[in-house]
Order: structure tokens, then C-alpha cells, then sequence
């Protein structure tokens, strides 16, 4: 399996932010823009709404487990952009599918709009 690129610098995610696209889930919102390296990059956040650092750590690592499964098994013509997602705090306790649902359903509405 590939390894996962993340995202670091803050320019990186504001740049997401102002000028990505974005989607919205109870658990979680998800921003994408292409990017011109030929390879997809990942940011987690998760605010302190979440919880403490416990629980923001735990739905980060959820959602990575996620992108893993789905995104890093796309085909190489559809890879090349940049992901953040930011957890909500319905992330840390909501069952496995339901966030499962959540993160494909938002990558699809990304990914047909890039």
C-alpha cells in the first residue's frame, strides 16, 4: 500500500481552504484542490470543539485509517490533489460505518467536482 504524504504547513492548509472545494458531513468536512505533483497529500485537523487531545488524536486516526481504504486505492489518473479533513466531534463516537458513509460520500462530491 502507498504511503500516505501529509500536509504540514499552515500556507498549505489555509491555501486549501480559501481556493478548495468543499464538503460537508455531520462528522466530518472534507476540502480538495489539485495539485501538480502527480501524487495526493493528506492534512488532518480536528478542533478543540472535539475534545481533548485524546479524542482529537482518535478521530484524526480514524479518518486516516479511511483515506488509507479509499483514496489511496484509486487509480493513478485520478490521484494528484491535495485533501484536508477536519474532524467534528461526532467523528470520535460515531459508529465505524456511519463514518465510513460520511468520508465516501464527501469524497465522491469532491472528487466529481475536480
Amino acid at each position: 500500500m502507498d504511503k500516505i504524504i501529509s500536509l504540514k504547513n499552515n500556507t498549505e492548509f489555509r491555501r486549501l481552504y480559501k481556493r478548495g472545494k468543499s464538503a460537508v458531513a455531520p462528522t466530518l468536512v472534507m476540502y480538495a484542490l489539485k495539485n501538480r505533483l502527480g501524487y495526493s497529500r493528506l492534512g488532518l485537523t480536528a478542533g478543540k470543539k472535539v475534545g481533548c487531545a485524546v479524542r482529537r488524536n482518535r478521530a484524526k486516526r480514524r479518518l486516516r485509517a479511511l483515506y488509507q481504504v479509499h483514496v489511496l486505492t484509486l487509480p493513478e489518473n485520478r490521484r494528484g490533489f491535495d485533501l484536508v479533513i477536519v474532524a467534528r466531534a461526532a467523528a470520535v463516537n460515531a459508529p465505524h460505518k456511519k463514518l465510513e458513509r460520511d468520508f465516501v460520500s464527501c469524497t465522491r462530491k469532491i472528487l466529481e467536482s475536480l
